[in-house]
Order: C-alpha cells, then sequence, then structure tokens
C-alpha cells in the first residue's frame, strides 16, 4: 500500500540511493508522481551528475535513468543536510 512521504524524505531516500549505487537500470514513471517530480527537481537543483530524464517518453510515461548518476558537491551537501535533519 501507497502511502504519502513528504518532499524532503523522498529527496533524502534518492540521494541516498545515487549515492549507494541502488538504481540498477532506468524506470518508466508516472510524470506527475512523486518519485519523477523529485528526481527532475533534484537534477534541476545541481544535485545529481549523468541523470537521464526523458518526459516525453510517450503520453503517460516518462523514463528515469540513475544508472550512472553521481552526486555532485552540491548533492552531497544535500544528502549530509537532509541526514542530519531527519535525525533531530
Amino acid at each position: 500500500m501507497a502511502h504519502n512521504v513528504s518532499h524532503d524524505a523522498e529527496l533524502l531516500g534518492i540521494l541516498n540511493d545515487v549515492n549507494n549505487h541502488r538504481f540498477r537500470q532506468g524506470r518508466q514513471l508516472n510524470p506527475n508522481s512523486m518519485l519523477y517530480t523529485t528526481i527532475k527537481a533534484a537534477n534541476d537543483a545541481g544535485y545529481l551528475n549523468d541523470a537521464v530524464l526523458d518526459d516525453t517518453y510517450s503520453a503517460t510515461l516518462a523514463s528515469a535513468d540513475l544508472s550512472t548518476a553521481t552526486l555532485t558537491e552540491s548533492g552531497e551537501r544535500k544528502l549530509q543536510a537532509l541526514i542530519k535533519a531527519s535525525e533531530a
């Protein structure tokens, strides 16, 4: 069953998974989903290197491939800030 998470919690999970190389292949996602919009926001904010996003994949699907993605320096700082905030 799906549950709602905050944007920061979703971003923490994505940055942590990229940092630990947990994305092994691209995924097809709803372009309006929290996962896709958070990945796009992280990429647009400059937190990710080599993320491949395509929201023109089809009318109802987008693709996100983070298999070769890494964190930028600002992504690493953001990840540490989110970890610290989650421990507070």
